[in-house]
């Protein structure tokens, strides 16, 4: 479960986990920053506001790791409840020193996009790894 107590698929949690010591595993040298290295395809994106773009949606929000280029599934998830997108692809990168982006999730209507869910890759969901 993350601290807002939503349940994570746990290669996630422990991706989560690795960033927020990013400085001390930077520190370790070539080990941390390998471990550093695995943890970005672990992504994890929070929805704050979303607007609609034709049939698509613009989500902005934070994002933490590194959404590889082209379109992928994910998992949102928000408190209880889990909803697949089968579609969404990086709109607007983070900027520098920034964790602020934006994703455009294709075929769905803002509303259907909460703020507060959080995306995860559905890749970490189906136990892939």
């Amino acid at each position: 479960m993350a601290p807002d107590g939503t349940a994570v698929p746990v290669c996630c949690a422990i991706a989560h986990h690795l960033r927020t010591r990013t400085d001390f595993l930077v520190g370790l040298g070539k080990r941390g920053k390998s471990l550093l290295a695995d943890a970005t395809v672990h992504w994890r994106f929070e929805i704050r506001e979303c607007v609609a773009d034709s049939s698509d949606t613009a989500a902005f929000g934070t994002l933490a790791g590194c959404l590889p280029d082209g379109v992928h599934a994910a998992e949102m998830h928000l408190a209880d409840a889990m909803t697949v997108l089968s579609e969404l692809t990086l709109e607007y990168p983070p900027a520098e020193g920034s964790l602020e982006a934006c994703l455009r999730v294709i075929a769905r209507h803002p509303g259907e996009l909460p703020p507060g869910a959080v995306l995860f890759p559905a890749e970490c969901g189906d136990r892939v790894h």
